[in-house]
């Protein structure tokens, strides 16, 4: 018997993923589409609805990560769960965008789900490039409050002189 996820449960995961994939980390914004539902451990080898169980997921990474499960599948290398582990631990983002894996585990996530695909690749480069000019512009508006505030200080200091001069002139 095949499990149904209820439209309830897909909004919990949507949720509990912050609208992004749970194995590439995509926001579905960016995507231009909502995303679906793939069961961490699949139903086919007894994974269940529980919302535990539940990933919010682009199709791709749907597709690449498959039936797998490794109590029966070669190379019986556990996947990652992206709630339950600690992604960082396992992999790690070049300045290239490649992702490589830190552990066992991370090589078989990242090789599994193909996660340098060219398009993700692209996609980590423009949030790199995304934050570094959010990071440049907080610098700017910093410096830019810094010399406001020294204009105002010396705009008070010639406000100061300029009513000294009248009264040493008066």
């Amino acid at each position: 018997m095949e499990n149904r996820v209820t439209e309830e449960q897909r909004e919990r995961a949507r949720q509990r993923y912050s609208h992004r994939c749970g194995y590439c980390g995509v926001h579905e914004d960016d995507a231009g589409a909502s995303l679906t539902i793939d069961h961490h451990r699949p139903s086919y080898h007894g994974g269940d609805d529980d919302d535990d169980n539940l990933v919010y997921c682009f199709p791709r990474c749907n597709e690449h990560k498959s039936h797998y499960w490794h109590e029966v599948d070669p190379p019986h290398i556990r996947l990652l769960h992206p709630l339950r582990d600690d992604l960082v631990t396992h992999l790690h983002a070049e300045e290239d965008g490649q992702l490589i894996g830190l552990t066992p585990e991370g090589v078989f996530f990242m090789q599994r789900l193909r996660l340098n695909r060219p398009q993700l690749v692209t996609y980590r480069l423009n949030q790199q490039e995304k934050q570094n000019l959010r990071a440049e512009l907080d610098a700017d508006r910093q410096r830019i409050h810094e010399l406001e505030q020294r204009i105002a200080k010396l705009n008070a200091a010639l406000e100061l002189t300029e009513v000294q001069i009248e009264r040493e002139g008066a």
